[in-house]
């Protein structure tokens, strides 16, 4: 089954939070404009693995994405949540996050740097997940906590196999560019992703994973 069947358009969902980056609401325009990224199977272009430039070719192969983000820019990396929409009669949680880090290495203190809005932004996510197969804790860390999904996994050590994933470049538009650091119709690269669990691989979550260009925004770690 191709993976855009897992994660059909979040407009069709009613959101439960719509928040910009900076804490205020986004235009309805760019709302939409940013539910629509979650089909980047259709706006964007496939690449091949082999296509991607440096440093995505190392950041976007990885199967966990914010242990790559992490180690790349030698930082620790929290989320915030722009829009989130639960299925009760499927048990399944959809969320759009950015994930990013505190724009002063030394510091590295991002909730910190988020008060102060010294942030980075290093990924924009879409994200289905299967709370049938996680663990009662961890969906409460999903539900009330600012950690990313890839760390949540590691500490509640489950164990994962990665499938259907799958790379796109998408030109930079102006949904993109209020959310990461992208110049406007620049191509940034992303990937879709599928998270199961290696026991009895059941899927645990769907993922549209964009990335800005790290060039652009400084040296990684």
């Amino acid at each position: 089954m191709k993976f855009f069947l897992f994660f059909p358009f979040l407009g069709m969902l009613l959101f439960v939070k719509a928040l910009a980056v900076n804490g205020t609401p986004e235009s309805k325009e760019i709302q939409l404009q940013i539910n629509q990224l979650s089909e980047i199977n259709k706006i964007g272009t496939k690449v091949a693995a082999s296509q991607l430039p440096s440093p995505y070719n190392e950041l976007l192969t990885q199967p966990l994405m914010t242990k790559s983000i992490e180690k790349y820019y030698a930082r620790s990396a929290i989320i915030k949540t722009i829009f989130a929409a639960q299925r009760p009669e499927k048990n399944t949680f959809q969320r759009t996050i950015v994930m990013f880090i505190d724009s002063k290495k030394e510091r590295n203190q991002p909730e910190l740097a988020q008060t102060k809005k010294e942030v980075i932004v290093v990924e924009l996510a879409f994200i289905t997940m299967n709370f049938n197969e996680l663990p009662k804790n961890m969906i409460e860390e999903i539900l009330h906590t600012n950690t990313p999904f890839g760390k949540l996994l590691l500490k509640y050590h489950l164990e994962i196999v990665t499938q259907d994933r799958t790379y796109y470049k998408v030109r930079c538009d102006r949904a993109l560019a209020s959310l990461i650091n992208c110049k406007f119709n620049d191509f940034i690269y992303g990937r879709t992703n599928s998270i199961l669990r290696a026991d009895n691989k059941k899927w645990l979550a769907h993922v549209v994973e964009i990335l800005p260009n790290p060039a652009e925004i400084g040296e990684g770690g």
